[in-house]
């Protein structure tokens, strides 16, 4: 039975690996994890998985991250994988060393975003050389989309036959069951965020941050609702420490009836059944796994053509692109899909058609599934020269 070491930095991040470690459990994996301490992590993973808590901060704290190094290293040397795969920047740079100290064969980075792509002078300087090292003690790299491993290789992070993009890109597919409709999940959902609304809602999901773009989009949505009414805002999620947004923003967001704030939402699929309209703002993706989600649940959507996110869309055909930052081209484009209800269809319709072709979990995790056997034939073959 192969043994499989998974890192992520914390619970939430398992938000993004649902079903998969279940479906490898399944394939006969003895599978371990590393994450953050969180009592939401035993009720969420089958008993047949072990979970190894380690505590990790997400931002760089030297002597706290010196520590959990140590109890990395030490969980790497009693569990000896044949296989390992991190993702989330903390996970993936501690993992990865401890990883390559204690000769893990198979070491898999999977590149879900790159944080210094928005940042400039030391802190980028710091950012992507910590990426160049994680990237440079793996032995292979899984990019989650096409434009994402362009980048590795035009920043010189790794060399292109090292990266590989499953399927058509993506960290972990869809579980499409998740976003059929349930008229009465989303009738409760009206009744609590949106009471009186009778008019187009437009709709976010994710972190509220400036490399979100929530800055933009609270500044688009604050000239719309003073021209357009009975519009509303509907964000799905909550303040970030790390990259907070402005102000003005947090003001605008706290004070204008039009604009709701859920705060953090576990499970979020039904939220896009009560949205007319979805955009993703980002200055920087992985991929972009909410447009994927909106588009399952058969809303039109709005992104921006930065790394990751311009993957998740076919321009003009599922959705629209437009430039990171261009607030009047925000508006207008809003504006488009909120008044021309034949063009929101067929861009709801082709989206589905799309995510249902290319993004469904289980072909994401046919490709992974590939990939570990290969690793382990290359291992069993380079076993078989030494004897």
């Amino acid at each position: 039975m192969a043994k499989l070491l998974m890192g992520v930095t914390s619970s939430i991040s398992l938000q993004l690996l649902r079903g998969q470690l279940e479906y490898f459990s399944k394939q006969g994996y003895d599978i371990h994890l590393i994450c953050s301490p969180s009592g939401e992590i035993d009720q969420a993973l089958p008993e047949n998985i072990t979970v190894h808590n380690v505590r990790m901060t997400r931002e760089i704290a030297l002597f706290s991250d010196l520590l959990s190094l140590l109890q990395i290293i030490m969980i790497y040397l009693k569990v000896r994988p044949d296989i390992t795969n991190v993702s989330t920047p903390k996970a993936s740079l501690l993992c990865m060393i401890a990883a390559f100290l204690t000769r893990t064969p198979a070491r898999i980075y999977s590149v879900i975003g790159l944080r210094f792509e928005t940042c400039t002078g030391k802190k980028r300087k710091l950012l992507r050389f910590i990426e160049k090292l994680v990237c440079k003690l793996s032995t292979v790299c899984i990019a989650v989309s096409p434009s994402l491993k362009e980048v590795l290789v035009e920043e010189r992070l790794a060399p292109r036959e090292k990266i590989c993009v499953l399927g058509s890109g993506s960290y972990n597919g869809l579980n499409l069951e998740e976003f059929q409709l349930d008229e009465s999940k989303v009738s409760s959902l009206k009744k609590r965020y949106l009471p009186d609304n009778q008019g187009k809602v437009i709709g976010y999901v994710g972190r509220l941050t400036k490399d979100k773009g929530i800055d933009d989009l609270v500044a688009t949505f604050t000239e719309l609702s003073m021209e357009q009414e009975n519009l509303t805002l509907l964000l799905v999620g909550d303040f970030e420490a790390g990259d907070m947004v402005a102000p003005l923003t947090k003001k605008r967001i706290e004070e204008n009836p039009h604009i709701i704030k859920t705060g953090f939402v576990s499970k979020t699929a039904s939220f896009y059944r009560l949205m007319d309209v979805f955009i993703l703002p980002t200055y920087r993706e992985g991929f972009g796994n909410v447009i994927l989600e909106a588009a399952a649940a058969n809303v039109p959507v709005i992104t921006t053509n930065v790394t990751g996110a311009k993957d998740a869309i076919v321009p003009d055909e599922t959705g629209l692109l437009i430039d990171a930052g261009d607030i009047i081209a925000m508006k207008k484009t809003l504006l488009t899909l909120l008044e021309d209800n034949a063009l929101a269809e067929k861009l709801s319709r082709n989206g589905h058609v799309r995510v249902s072709r290319e993004f469904k979990s289980e072909i994401i995790w046919q490709q992974l599934e590939r990939l570990y056997s290969e690793l382990e034939a290359d291992k069993q073959d380079v076993y078989e020269v030494e004897k």
